[in-house]
């Protein structure tokens, strides 16, 4: 297997684990990703100067493109750890899995790519099953209102279009820097610019939690971001969106299932299949061509 590839599978692994934080820590969704973020950016200083790797950018226009993707990255992270506290690991998860949907009809405006017909064909199945998702009821553990249910599916939606984006931006810029200097920047100037709504809540963390979100900050971003990036040098973003929708979720709601005891509805299941199912079609597709 390419290099490119062992780098995706790793970083899918690692964030599929990283949703079931959202139910951990009972914290507001902007002190887990302040956590993630500073105790990421902080692993890959220290990587830096133990691998002799540049930190600092190369002229003030890359500055102001990572202070841009530093931002989405941020609320990205919100979106998708409010999805899952408001609603479950499963809706959360399945819902960002969408985020191929937007890849789909952006990518050819960012690159010279064709935007193929059996790509639109899975978009379509893709919406069918999120509808699925969004009509579903409750599940175990906990029994959920239809208004959970939609307000952690359009969190969801929300955090696979600012994914979507952050990562073609990423592909576009990759090449100029080393995928370390990416990832710690990025971390870093989303941990800056939430300093200021994280500091309206109270910062009382037991030892436990702390240990939660080191391992979340340590392996499951600082770890999982140098990966995805690292794995764009070689491979495309729809292949890669692709393959994290069609595998993270798979992961999450195991270790939900295993964890947590959440236990997805039939309905959300079938919903999921659906997205799962053409994502991993896709990439089989995408690789024999």
């Amino acid at each position: 297997m390419p290099g490119g590839l062992i780098s995706i599978h790793g970083s899918i692994l690692l964030f599929g684990t990283a949703g079931l934080f959202g139910k951990f820590l009972n914290f507001d969704a902007v002190l887990i990703v302040q956590g993630r973020t500073l105790i990421a950016f902080v692993a890959l200083v220290l990587v830096h100067r133990l691998m002799q790797v540049p930190l600092l950018l190369k002229d003030r226009q890359h500055w102001i493109w990572m202070g841009m993707t530093g931002c989405i990255l941020a609320v990205h992270w919100i979106g998708f750890f409010r999805s899952i506290q408001i609603s479950s690991v499963a809706i959360g998860l399945l819902s960002f899995s969408s985020y191929p949907l937007f890849t789909t009809f952006l990518e050819p405006m960012f690159f010279p790519e064709r935007l193929k017909r059996r790509n639109i064909i899975a978009v379509t199945a893709v919406m069918a099953g999120l509808v699925l998702i969004a009509t579903s009821g409750s599940s175990a553990p906990k029994e959920l209102t239809q208004e959970e249910v939609l307000q952690g599916l359009s969190w969801g939606i929300f955090a696979s279009f600012s994914f979507a984006v952050l990562t073609l931006l990423n592909r576009k810029h990759v090449q100029h820097h080393h995928p370390l200097t990416v990832a710690c920047w990025q971390n870093g100037i989303a941990a800056m610019l939430l300093l200021p709504l994280s500091l309206q809540h109270e910062w009382q963390f037991s030892p436990e939690e702390i240990g939660l979100l080191l391992l979340l900050g340590l392996l499951c971003t600082a770890t999982g971001h140098v990966l995805l990036i690292n794995g764009l040098r070689q491979v495309s973003v729809q292949l890669t969106s692709l393959l994290h929708a069609g595998l993270e979720p798979v992961y999450g709601i195991l270790f939900a299932l295993i964890l947590l005891s959440e236990i997805p509805t039939l309905q959300t299941l079938v919903g999921g299949v659906m997205i799962v199912g053409v994502s991993i079609l896709m990439s089989i597709k995408h690789g024999t061509n």
